[in-house]
């Protein structure tokens, strides 16, 4: 097919062109800038594009980022933006978003986001606060080698919406609501004829405002609203989401093609059934005396996630199991609407004795917890998917799972379900997994062999879907790359 521009630009970058497909990933870039790890729907992104970036692929697809201003873009192809031997992508991403140059003074945003990537609280935060200070002012030099400020890419081009070719297919992968930028960037792109492809991970602030902070249900209702006039497919992460889009399309007598993305179970960067596991919070070590069980809840602890729930089934185990009543880990940041659960947890001392939160936990932290997990524990009121019980899967850990929303289309048969608003059903669930270990044992087998998802599956699917699109947005037919592995050099 006839490139629309010519190969190669001024700054030695190939001109973007209609057959490849352009992915926005502006807040991704934003989170991986403030904290330098994922959860949730930045680790999907992060996921998808990691397995594409080792594809034959990767050079025909482009991560787009908005710029300060809504018409521009910086543009970087996947194959740049994650090539072998780099540093990862994460830090690649941040140094996408990176808009001061090497040398200068730190930002407020670059001075906390290095803090937060490192876990800083309290006194230390104000410590390491200080040493910022003192390394801009002393060893300025030493700023980069760091991760304090980064130089950005030189791959990177600066482009204006213009220059989207015609009838691309531009993908938003991420939560675009929560910049307007995306939308009218993208509602701009579709009105020129260009093809739009919408993530979609669950349509909770509608279905259910009351789990969110006030605010987020009209940012998301004008942000889905808006991109009902253009997208021309939606990729849902769930059975259940897609059921509730057409549920939502059809009060509104509106038809929109849709597709499903079953995510994975796989954890990133462990095999299945990882064993000898090490964490970076050696305070964590003490989880490894097999005289103390414990239950794994991981999930930032917002409403939603129902903590509340767990701890008063835990109040319900100290009358059925006593001192045999296992402790209870929530791995998960505060969020928003957790004031009871925080009140009950200060108002019983007992509760606090089994109850632990570990709030910045690294990816090791939760490999190391799972591997150690008598089970998993993820009594949610509502989920588009929920990662966290297929990732319990992958170290060969059951889950007690709520039965509603998508929960049940991630295990099937190997979870237990309950009742999410319950609190005495999900007890009578844990003294079950805690007293029956013939039965909890066999269940571990019948994971440990079962066929699981990776994250490779879901971006082959992924790209399968998005460049059937692509080919339906060109004039000539072309043949798209496979999908193949890249060999090691």
């Amino acid at each position: 097919m006839q490139r629309l521009r010519g190969a190669v630009g001024f700054s030695g970058i190939p001109r973007l062109v209609m057959d490849d497909v352009y992915i926005d990933i502006t807040d991704l870039v934003a989170y991986a800038q403030a904290y330098g790890q994922v959860t949730g729907i930045q680790r999907v992104q992060e996921r998808i594009l990691h397995e594409l970036a080792q594809t034959d692929s990767c050079d025909h697809i482009w991560c787009l980022r908005i710029a300060d201003t809504q018409d521009h873009y910086q543009a970087c192809r996947l194959g740049d933006l994650y090539a072998p031997g780099c540093m990862n992508l994460l830090d690649r991403l941040a140094c996408l978003g990176e808009d001061r140059p090497h040398g200068s003074w730190p930002s407020r945003m670059q001075i906390r986001a290095y803090l937060n990537r490192r876990g800083s609280r309290g006194w230390r935060r104000v410590a390491g606060k200080l040493g910022v200070y003192a390394r801009a002012a002393f060893l300025p030099s030493s700023l980069e080698a760091h991760g304090i400020v980064r130089s950005r890419l030189h791959t990177v081009e600066t482009v204006t919406l213009d220059q989207i070719p015609p009838q691309a297919t531009l993908v938003l992968l991420g939560a675009a609501w929560n910049d307007r930028r995306v939308s009218v960037a993208a509602a701009r792109h579709a009105a020129a004829g260009g093809q739009l492809i919408q993530f979609l991970y669950d349509l909770i602030p509608i279905k259910h405002p009351e789990y969110f902070r006030s605010g987020l249900q009209q940012s998301f209702e004008t942000f889905f609203d808006m991109n009902l006039q253009h997208v021309s497919r939606f990729v849902c992460i769930s059975e259940n989401t897609r059921h509730d889009l057409e549920e939502v399309l059809s009060a509104k007598g509106i038809r929109v093609p849709s597709s499903v993305l079953p995510l994975a179970h796989e954890f990133p960067g462990y095999p299945r059934n990882a064993r000898g596991c090490r964490p970076t919070d050696e305070r964590l070590d003490g989880f490894r005396n097999p005289g103390q069980k414990f239950m794994l809840c991981v999930g930032t602890l917002e409403i939603r996630k129902n903590g509340l729930s767990l701890l008063q089934a835990w109040q319900d185990l100290k009358l059925l199991l006593g001192e045999e009543t296992p402790h209870l880990v929530f791995c998960g940041r505060r969020g928003w609407k957790m004031r009871p659960f925080f009140s009950l947890l200060e108002s019983d001392p007992w509760l606090r004795s089994r109850v632990h939160i570990v709030p910045n936990a690294s990816d090791a932290d939760i490999a190391y917890l799972h591997e150690h997990s008598l089970c998993s524990i993820y009594p949610s009121l509502y989920e588009g998917w929920g990662l966290p019980v297929g990732e319990a899967a992958w170290f060969g850990r059951t889950c007690i799972t709520s039965q509603e929303s998508s929960l049940p289309e991630i295990c099937g048969m190997l979870a237990d379900y309950v009742d999410p608003r319950n609190p005495s059903e999900i007890a009578r669930a844990v003294h079950r997994a805690v007293t029956d270990e013939a039965r909890l044992l066999l269940r571990e087998k019948l994971i440990r062999q079962a066929t699981l998802r990776t994250w490779h599956d879901v971006a082959e699917r992924f790209y399968e879907i998005v460049s059937s699109d692509v080919k339906t947005s060109v004039a000539h037919t072309h043949q798209r790359p496979s999908l193949p592995i890249r060999q090691a050099a």
